[in-house]
C-alpha cells in the first residue's frame, strides 16, 4: 500500500492517463464487433485506445453503445405495433365479408408515411445520376499534340464530398425542353462566350447575363464584369454584388477557355468548385447549371498544345463530377456545335475558338432542350 502510495506521488500525472485511459481502452477492445466493426484495427501496432480516440474524432462516442439498443428496441416496436394494427385490420376486413372497403383506412395511414415526389422526377440510387439527369460530356478526337503539364493524372480523384451542395438525395429531375420563359429569372456569368451568347443569342432583355471577355476562374472574384440585366440595361459589377443583392432561380456558368493555358485540370477544378460554392452562398435555392466548355476546331485542336478538346475533355469530365442532378446540372452544347471527331464545326466559328453570330441560335437551343423542371 505505502508502495502504491509513493508512485502516486511521485508519477501523478502518469498514474492519472493510466488509469482513465483503462476503461477507454477496454470499451475499444469490446467495441471491436459492435460499435467499431467498420474500423480497421491491428492489435499488434494499435492498442484498443485507438479505435476509441479514432471514433471520437469521427462522432462516433464510447456511450453511444448503451444508447443504441434503446433506439433500435423502440423503433423495432413501433414498427411491431404498425404491422399488428395492420393485421388485426386485415383480419376484421376478413370477417366482415369486405376486406377492401375495411382495409382502406389502415392501408392509407401507411401510404401517407411513403415519401412522394413529383411526377416529373425519378428515383435513382447515390452512386450514380441516371441517365437523363445531366448531359454526358463529349469526347474528342486526341491529335497527340497537348502539352501534359495541362492535365492531370487520368486516375486523378476529384473530391464531391458526400454532404453539402454536392450531395445526392436520391431523387432527381431529367433534363426537358422548356420555352424561353424558363430563362426570366437566370443569370448567365461567363467570358467572351457568354458575352457573345448576350448579344447575338434569343435570351437578351429576357435572363441576365455577367460576363467579360478574358475573364478566367482564377481572376472571376476579383475583376468587374459587365451586368446586363433583364431589361437590357448594363453597368459594371462585380459576381459578389450581384449575386448578394439580386434573387435568380437559375444560375448559368461557362468558363474554361481562358484558363487553358493555366495550371492543370486538378487546378483549374479546385477553382471551379470555389465559384459554385460562393453562388450557392448567396443564392440559396437557385438551380445551378455548369456548361462544358466549348470545344475549339481542328485546325486549333490538331496545333495548339494547350487550347486543344484534349485538354477541354479532361477539364469538363472534372467539372461535370460537380453535378449532383438535384440542384446542380451539367450541360453540354458541343453536341450542338461539333463534328463527329467532336472538332467545333470550323463553319460555325472564325477564329476555331468563338462561334460567329449566326451561330449562337445553335447555344440557344441547346439551352432550351436540357433544362430541369423542378417540383412540378
Amino acid at each position: 500500500m505505502r508502495f502504491l502510495q509513493m508512485l502516486w506521488r511521485r508519477y501523478t500525472l502518469l498514474c492519472t492517463l493510466v488509469i482513465t485511459s483503462l476503461p477507454l481502452i477496454i470499451i475499444g477492445w469490446a467495441g471491436r464487433s459492435g460499435l467499431y466493426s467498420e474500423y480497421e484495427f491491428t492489435p499488434l501496432t494499435e492498442p484498443g485506445l485507438a479505435l476509441v480516440m479514432e471514433g471520437i474524432h469521427d462522432g462516433v462516442f464510447p456511450w453511444q453503445s448503451l444508447i443504441r439498443p434503446k433506439e433500435a428496441e423502440e423503433t423495432d416496436e413501433a414498427a411491431a405495433e404498425e404491422i399488428a394494427a395492420v393485421s388485426s385490420t386485415e383480419e376484421a376486413a376478413s370477417e366482415s365479408g369486405n376486406p377492401a372497403a375495411e382495409y382502406t383506412e389502415a392501408e392509407d395511414s401507411v401510404v401517407e408515411k411513403v415519401e412522394t415526389i413529383p411526377s416529373n422526377a425519378i428515383r435513382g440510387g447515390t452512386d450514380a445520376i441516371p441517365e437523363g439527369v445531366c448531359n454526358p460530356v463529349l469526347q474528342a478526337e486526341d491529335y497527340d499534340v497537348v502539352n501534359v503539364a495541362f492535365l492531370s493524372p487520368d486516375d486523378t480523384e476529384y473530391n464531391t464530398d458526400t454532404e453539402g451542395i454536392f450531395a445526392k438525395n436520391g431523387i432527381y429531375f431529367k433534363l426537358e425542353s422548356v420555352d424561353p420563359s424558363y430563362f426570366s429569372d437566370a443569370l448567365f456569368i461567363g467570358d467572351s462566350r457568354t458575352v457573345g451568347l448576350c448579344e447575338y443569342g434569343s435570351l437578351k432583355g429576357n435572363a441576365a447575363f455577367l460576363a467579360k471577355e478574358s475573364i478566367n476562374v482564377y481572376n472571376i472574384l476579383d475583376k468587374e464584369l459587365w451586368f446586363t440585366d433583364n431589361d437590357g440595361e448594363g453597368w459594371d459589377a462585380a459576381v459578389e454584388e450581384i449575386l448578394s443583392e439580386h434573387t435568380f432561380g437559375k444560375v448559368y456558368v461557362a468558363l474554361g477557355v481562358n484558363e487553358l493555358g493555366i495550371g492543370n485540370t486538378y487546378m483549374f477544378y479546385e477553382k471551379y468548385r470555389e465559384i459554385l460554392e460562393m453562388i450557392r452562398e448567396y443564392q440559396p435555392d437557385a438551380l445551378i447549371y455548369i456548361q462544358g466548355i466549348m470545344h475549339v476546331s481542328y485546325e486549333k485542336s490538331s496545333s495548339d498544345s494547350c487550347r486543344n478538346n484534349t485538354v477541354i475533355c479532361q477539364r469538363n469530365y472534372a467539372i461535370s463530377t460537380l453535378a449532383n442532378g438535384r440542384d446542380i446540372y451539367y450541360i453540354d452544347m458541343n453536341p450542338y456545335v461539333c463534328d463527329a471527331d467532336g472538332d467545333l464545326i470550323s463553319d460555325l466559328s472564325g477564329d476555331g475558338i468563338h462561334l460567329k453570330a449566326s451561330a449562337y441560335e445553335r447555344w440557344d437551343r441547346s439551352l432550351m432542350e436540357n433544362a430541369a423542371v423542378i417540383g412540378e
